[in-house]
């Protein structure tokens, strides 16, 4: 007859301790939910770093050809490239900068004159006059300027400095990637980093395309806006353009805005001048969606319109301007590492780039 075990010997287990595997279960999902709240207080930072990525990436494919046909060493081509920025921004603000600072200057003058004239007009509807009493009774707009007034302020110094810190950041990452890419390589575990390696890659192709694109775009559509806002006969053509080329960097929303300064200093003009404006917008919106797009951004990295809305709207609520700012290349991203880390790894399926326009590096 078997003797029964004594209580406590190793063949009762433990009563109130967790296993092993549970005990480290709840750790490791205590782990992600420290990282999860640590990613969520370094947002901004984490997103200007991003940002920092992506003039690396522009500054790379602009010395990239310097180096290929020159035959130069990269890190000569990366400084001949840096070099060339500052001259030409120097000289841009040299030679417009002042021009461009009196006709912003300007625009600032005129858009509440602007705003008062749209008041008066709608002052003479009944359904106008009802939404001027609800704009009126959230605040006097004097009492609203100076409550906004040092906001704004800070905001600029910060945006300023946020800036520089970025460019500088940009550099560095510029002339020394490999550093980096080590650094963040070595977090994936051993068996993971060649396909790690290989997702990088296809971000970075995918990305330099669309910064490429975007350079284009944003040239063109401020030329064009500035020349036919001048032939049009609207004042400030030079700085309305420069908003123009600005807005371009965030798709839907950035040309919709660019465009309402424009809008309101054309009505002080009249009518006439009004409805040119109008033409105008509409017509280098219709330039850069069936011209620019098709011809210059047709090899670049590019997403859907109304995947590019959503992503625009979901980075906006999740993580405020600086999510606007970045949506489009943050969901590029997205978009990659669901294709390469979901559906060919954990589906097992390929991938069509065909579908989002994104091609895999070395593709026509």
């Amino acid at each position: 007859m078997a003797e029964a075990p004594h209580i406590g010997s190793p063949s009762e287990p433990r009563r109130g301790r967790l296993p092993v595997g549970a005990a480290r279960r709840l750790v490791a999902i205590a782990l992600i939910l420290a990282l999860a709240a640590l990613v969520l207080a370094l947002i901004d930072v984490l997103l200007l770093a991003f940002g920092a990525v992506l003039v690396a990436l522009l500054l790379d494919a602009l010395s990239e050809p310097l180096a290929a046909r020159l035959r130069m060493p990269r890190p000569i081509a990366l400084t001949a490239v840096t070099m060339a920025i500052m001259l030409a921004s120097a000289a841009g603000v040299w030679t417009f900068g002042r021009e461009a600072l009196d006709q912003l200057r300007t625009l600032a003058e005129l858009l509440p004159r602007a705003w008062a004239q749209a008041q008066t007009a709608m002052a003479a509807d009944p359904l106008g006059r009802l939404a001027l009493g609800q704009l009126n009774a959230v605040k006097a707009p004097d009492e609203l300027l100076l409550r906004l007034a040092p906001q704004f302020t800070a905001d600029l110094a910060t945006g300023v400095a946020s800036a520089i810190i970025v460019a500088f950041a940009g550099l560095y990452l510029a002339f020394h990637p490999q550093t980096y890419l080590r650094g963040a390589i070595s977090l994936v575990p051993r068996s993971a980093r060649p396909r790690a390696r290989e997702v990088v890659t296809t971000m970075n192709h995918a990305l330099r395309r669309w910064l490429l694109g975007q350079l284009v775009s944003m040239a063109l559509v401020g030329a064009t806006t500035t020349l036919g806002l001048w032939l049009a006969g609207v004042p400030t053509p030079l700085g309305l353009g420069l908003l123009a080329g600005v807005g371009q960097f965030v798709p839907v929303v950035g040309p919709m805005a660019a465009a309402l300064p424009g809008l309101t200093i054309a009505l002080t003009q009249g009518t006439d001048t009004f409805i040119w404006a109008g033409i105008v917008y509409l017509g280098a919106a219709q330039i850069e969606a069936n011209l620019i797009t098709p011809l210059v951004l047709r090899q670049m990295a590019q997403l859907p319109m109304a995947l590019t809305l959503f992503a625009v709207l979901a980075m906006g609520l999740l993580l405020g301007p600086l999510g606007v700012l970045f949506a489009t290349p943050l969901a590029l991203v997205a978009y990659v590492a669901v294709k390469m880390l979901y559906v060919e790894g954990f589906l097992g399926g390929p991938a069509d780039d065909a579908d989002l326009g994104v091609q895999e590096p070395g593709s026509a």
